[in-house]
């Protein structure tokens, strides 16, 4: 991240749901979606529909080969996969192998501003606990049918990691994965792709179109991802064959550093949020 400018105020405001501000006056302006009945549907039942999705992913996520730690503790009585009905946002836990200063546990902080606009612009029942999950832990991903993932570097996947990643994404697992930037470049996202690749030769990853439900679902991007900094490659998607479900999704534009909301002027702060927010709500609506 070191060609970010000179960071400036954090322009979260502690009172934005204190003083009951819309979620479109606390956004910066009033949004025009097109499927107004489905946004009126996600606003008002995104609580339950988000039970309902993260549960039917966990479920798939175990379906193949329960897991004994996890098929364990439901046998006897205990937490389960997941708690159901509450929305899990977890950072993912991988080895980077250049020097780059900031790795897959960067900035933190944008995890917990997300999480917290995403209970006040939604009613999605949010967890605000910070949760790290382990790439070469299978039963541990399993628990999580999302995870976060990020860093400004290359890294290098063990042959257990790839399984996982694969198996976890064949399951109804989701990745977001969002290339943090280094000195302008796309390290993490050339990589991201290229490890897709391997691990799905007959199905790479595209380019999103913009006119794909993920840029309008709740909120709306015209233009597709909203870029912060870096190389403006467009998000990318893995699409799953037969039903064209966005398995992971790519971001080269430095999200994250967005939701960190220290090195760029609120509106642009809050644009990568929203983005983040139509991912989550994409997932959890399918």
């Amino acid at each position: 991240m070191n060609a970010k400018p000179t960071p400036q105020a954090i322009h979260a405001r502690a009172d934005d749901r204190e003083a009951g501000r819309h979620a479109e006056q606390l956004a910066g302006a009033v949004e025009r979606i097109a499927d107004l009945s489905r946004r009126r549907f996600l606003t008002q039942g995104i609580g339950a529909l988000g039970a309902l999705a993260a549960l039917t992913a966990v479920r798939r996520l175990g379906a193949a080969e329960a897991p004994p730690a996890a098929a364990a503790a439901a046998a006897a009585g205990g937490s389960g996969p997941v708690k159901t009905g509450q929305f899990i946002f977890p950072r993912l836990r991988f080895a980077v192998t250049d020097n780059t200063p900031d790795r897959w546990n960067v900035g933190p902080i944008g995890d917990v501003n997300l999480r917290r606009q995403l209970a006040t612009l939604t009613n999605v029942n949010v967890s605000q606990d910070p949760q790290i999950v382990t790439l070469s832990d299978f039963d541990d991903m399993v628990r999580h049918p999302f995870v976060f993932m990020t860093s400004e570097g290359y890294f290098d996947l063990t042959e257990t990691e790839q399984k996982n990643m694969r198996e976890f994404l064949e399951r109804g697992g989701f990745i977001h994965a969002d290339d943090c930037v280094f000195e302008g470049q796309d390290r993490f996202f050339r990589t991201y792709n290229n490890w897709m690749a391997k691990m799905f030769p007959d199905n790479p990853m595209r380019k999103i179109p913009y006119d794909h439900e993920i840029f309008h679902i709740y909120f709306d991007f015209p233009n597709g991802c909203p870029h912060m900094q870096g190389v403006n490659n467009g998000a990318y998607g893995l699409f799953e064959p037969g039903t064209g479900r966005i398995m992971t999704v790519n971001t080269p534009g430095d999200l994250h550093c967005g939701w960190m909301c220290r090195y760029w002027a609120p509106e642009k702060n809050m644009s990568a949020i929203k983005m983040g927010i139509n991912i989550i709500i994409y997932f959890l609506s399918h």
